[in-house]
């Protein structure tokens, strides 16, 4: 997983990559541990095209409010943001079905074959 520095590697990641999954994470937050957890596991059964990134939202102002209360994850596809999950479920397995379910969906109705 990259973790991205600062905007323009946030544009450059999201313009240049097919899909792209961004999670914005807390430092030591339990919620932002739990659903990282989740989304390594994601990573690691996922097709290699798909770009794994995160935002450490305490480092970096430019991001707007909404993104610094919670932890999210966002998915990107050919630049557009696609979905969108906010907070954290109580385990590590739950958020990681939520998200597996959730992308597939979105890919299903985009017609995206790629492995999530």
């Amino acid at each position: 997983m990259y973790e991205l520095r600062s905007r323009e590697e946030f544009i450059r990641a999201v313009k240049g990559n097919e899909v792209v999954f961004i999670e914005y994470y807390v430092p030591g937050d339990r919620d932002s541990e739990n659903l990282s957890a989740a989304l390594k596991n994601l990573e690691e059964g996922a097709d290699p095209r798909i770009l794994f990134c995160r935002v450490n939202v305490a480092e970096h102002s430019w991001l707007p409010e909404s993104w610094r209360r919670a932890p999210c994850v966002e998915v990107y596809y050919m630049g557009e943001r696609v979905f969108e999950h906010y907070g954290s479920l109580s385990t590590v397995d739950l958020n990681l079905q939520a998200l597996r379910r959730g992308v597939r969906s979105v890919f299903r109705g985009l017609n995206v074959n790629l492995r999530v």
